[in-house]
């Protein structure tokens, strides 16, 4: 039975016996989003779940933490950012490597249908931390 990356507990995937460090097969998950609340339910939840979680609020932030791992399970972003937009670290990540990773774009904006290109996964504002699980277990899912 293969694992999957949401896991319902963390415990046996949190320590390397002898230390802390996170483990080389621990999924990784880069969050990006200004709202400070919505960053850190975020990270609470996928950490919940197994996942080694990087969590940062502009696009600089988002690139320098992107370049610090050769691979990445899955990128969430919210559209607005303070420097730039969620799309436009998409389009970066690309640039910079062969595969990137899935890539879940969020916004709560009320024109939706205007931001979204259809080129990404996408999550609108406000939604159950459920929703987002579903559609996290259908993108990783899809690329299994």
């Amino acid at each position: 039975m293969r694992s999957s990356p949401l896991r319902d507990s963390l415990p046996e995937h949190a320590m390397i016996p002898g230390g802390a460090s996170v483990s080389p097969t621990w999924p990784t998950l880069l969050v990006v989003d200004d709202d400070e609340a919505m960053l850190q339910t975020l990270a609470w939840y996928f950490e919940k779940r197994g996942f080694h979680v990087a969590a940062c609020g502009t696009l600089t932030e988002a690139k320098a933490f992107f370049d610090r791992r050769k691979s990445w399970t899955l990128v969430i972003s919210d559209y607005h950012l303070p420097d730039g937009t969620g799309m436009e670290l998409c389009w970066w990540m690309r640039d910079q490597t062969r595969v990137a990773p899935p890539f879940l774009l969020m916004s709560g904006s009320v024109n939706v249908s205007l931001l979204y290109t259809g080129d990404v996964d996408f999550l609108a504002k406000p939604f159950p931390l459920e929703a987002l699980e579903a559609r996290i277990r259908a993108i990783l899912g899809s690329r299994a």
